[in-house]
């Protein structure tokens, strides 16, 4: 499941004035030049980096306090805190001019808008919290709050996740499911102990699935040793190739702060530096690859623009080489014409190259399902899974859920590689530069899989133990009794008894040991029976997600050829139409030619300079 993001109408937006201005004058300019496919490009462009939401998904586990830390950022309560509360629904904190809070669910019929339910702020509680929705039996997907911050009018988005006992569990699938839509994540984790396992797997997952992992040490204020925790854990962070820098951060100081007023306070509660952080790191980061995504397009659509006019000036210019320059332009819009076509090399490499990677995705889940079953198989064999059945549940769970996420994590980077790839093919061909191409992959598989076995575990009494014994010592008894008889002893001697107990014991073990053995094989068919479920799900979603993947991709560059060979044809219109100009007016047609073509140029010089331009704009710094 994506977590629903507010409207756009309630963010202001993180985009500088410039950027925008760019934008407008590259739509005006393709109206201008009739150019409607150049125009639907810019406006779809526009649409996509207008989006002013900056998401940050806020993951820990339960109890390490989140939800006082996006208290804390926006210095209101708008999470429910307390001793006995953990958060069940994810919540999204975003900008609004006035405050409102909404309960997000599925859409009925299926296929449709989210229900949107407006309630009463105050109310929270009773709708994202264990207390109020105990295992969001209100199948809410998300509840939304909109509260008028400073620190959020950029298009901060704060998610709120549900807190997970391991944070790759099953449970956790709402939020594996949302990291490839988020801009950043703040893993948070308090200051009672370092790094667990779960917890570094999970950062290595975010890691191939989201542009920024912040991390957070909370609670400094209640544990005294909490300077040494930092260090382990910024040593677990170098160990695996993280910047190991931590914020520690106190929320009972932040509010302290705030009701005081006291700014050295507010400095040592830490919370300044993570603002810092998410303001000049995150929010920045995000306007710049926008005006990056815009600088790379509007200059590309430029020079689409002007090759019409680079024609015609050229052909002006030597009327002599007019002819044959027609016959350049036909050349070239041959190779554009082939571009839309099978035979196409992009066509081939995206083709060959999803067909790898169909070929790759199958095998590297089968490989990582072989290694749980491997794994699970060597833990049982160690113990009696009756006693223990609760904690190899929890574990196979969580594994499977982070292989699965790791398996997307690599079918992200394939798909992205492979657009890159083909993108490549057109800058060689035409020198286009390629978009920005994005590819998400959903994760939300687990959530479908509700296992039901149960393996019980050693239940046998001590009556049922002793008539095992009994049965097992009787005939070792009874023949050692008769043997005692030959030599004068009777039937219960001490030589018979010990031997019966003897073998009593054994018949006992014996019963006990193929108890065990049954346990283990049920509870092997149990995990048999989870992972094909999961390879069954997940290899069914991924060949989805790969085709849907490949259709878009090969409409996204279908687009670009076609976009390519119009402005090939534009450009040959424009050096026949130099042919049929008289030559009294040639010198005036070059003086409006060679203003076009400078117009067009400042454009694209202005756009490029969006590249390089200072991460804060003037209008909205961050």
């Amino acid at each position: 499941m994506t977590i629903p993001p507010p409207p756009a109408a309630t963010q202001p937006g993180h985009l500088d004035q410039e950027t925008h201005e760019v934008l407008g004058l590259a739509e005006r300019a393709t109206s201008a030049y009739q150019r409607p496919d150049l125009l639907r490009r810019i406006q779809q462009l526009r649409e996509r980096v207008s989006d002013p939401q900056v998401r940050v998904l806020v993951v820990g586990e339960f109890k390490h306090g989140k939800s006082s830390l996006v208290n804390g950022l926006i210095a209101a309560e708008v999470c429910p805190v307390d001793d006995d509360v953990a958060t069940s629904v994810a919540t999204v904190v975003g900008h609004a001019d006035e405050a409102y809070a909404v309960a997000v669910s599925a859409p009925n019929p299926p296929g449709g808008q989210p229900n949107r339910e407006q309630v009463d702020i105050e109310d929270i509680a009773q709708y994202v919290s264990e207390l109020g929705n105990p295992d969001n039996e209100q199948e809410l997907w998300a509840f939304e709050v909109g509260i008028p911050r400073e620190l959020l009018r950029s298009g901060l988005v704060l998610i709120d996740t549900p807190g997970v006992g391991g944070l790759g569990s099953a449970h956790s699938a709402t939020t594996i499911g949302a990291l490839p839509t988020a801009d950043a994540v703040i893993l948070v984790s308090d200051a009672a102990q370092e790094y667990t396992e779960p917890e570094l797997a999970f950062v290595e997952m975010a890691r191939d699935l989201v542009p920024t992992v912040l991390f957070v040490l909370t609670k400094t204020d209640i544990y005294p040793f909490w300077r040494r925790i930092l260090a382990l854990n910024q040593q677990h962070l170098a160990a695996r190739g993280f910047d190991p820098s931590i914020v520690a951060t106190s929320a009972s100081l932040r509010r302290l702060a705030i009701a005081e007023n006291d700014r050295q306070l507010n400095d040592e509660s830490g919370y300044p530096q993570l603002i810092r952080l998410l303001r000049e790191g995150i929010v920045a980061e995000a306007a710049h690859i926008s005006r990056i995504n815009v600088s790379h397009n509007v200059v590309s659509v430029c020079r689409q623009l002007a090759q019409r006019f680079v024609a015609e000036r050229r052909a002006l210019a030597d009327p002599e080489r007019q002819e044959e320059l027609v016959a350049e332009l036909e050349v070239i819009r041959e190779q554009a014409g082939h571009l839309r076509s099978r035979a196409a090399r992009w066509q081939q490499t995206l083709s060959d190259g999803f067909a790898d990677l169909t070929a790759d995705a199958e095998h590297d889940l089968r490989s990582r399902t072989r290694l749980l079953l491997k794994q699970t198989e060597e833990g049982m064999s160690q113990t009696d899974p009756g006693e223990v059945w609760e904690q190899i549940e929890q574990w196979l769970y969580r594994a499977a859920a982070t292989q699965i996420a790791a398996h997307y994590a690599a079918i992200t980077n394939r798909a992205r590689a492979l657009a890159q790839q083909v993108a490549e093919h057109f800058a060689d061909e035409q020198g286009v530069p390629p978009d920005a191409v994005a590819v998400r992959a959903p994760i939300d598989l687990l959530r479908q899989i509700d296992p039901t076995v149960s393996i019980a575990g050693d239940d046998a009494g001590p009556g049922a133990k002793a008539l095992t014994a009994m049965r097992g010592s009787y005939g070792g008894m009874i023949m050692v009794g008769m043997l005692g008889g030959v030599v004068g002893l009777g039937m219960m001697n001490p030589i018979s008894l010990g031997f019966g107990a003897m073998l009593g014991r054994k018949a006992v073990q014996d019963q006990h040991d193929r108890e065990v053995a049954k346990r283990r094989h049920e509870a092997l068919q149990a995990c048999r029976s989870y992972l094909d479920e999961v390879s069954f799900l997940v290899t069914k979603d991924a060949r989805d997600t790969l085709r849907g993947l490949h259709r878009g991709l090969r409409d996204t560059f279908g687009r670009r050829a076609q976009e390519i060979e119009r402005s090939t044809a534009a450009a040959i219109a424009g050096a026949q139409q130099a042919l049929r100009t008289e030559e009294a007016n040639r010198a005036a047609r070059l003086r409006d030619v060679e203003a076009e073509i400078a117009r067009l140029q400042r454009l694209a010089d202005r756009a490029a300079a969006l590249a390089t331009a200072d991460v804060a704009s003037a209008e909205h710094p961050t």
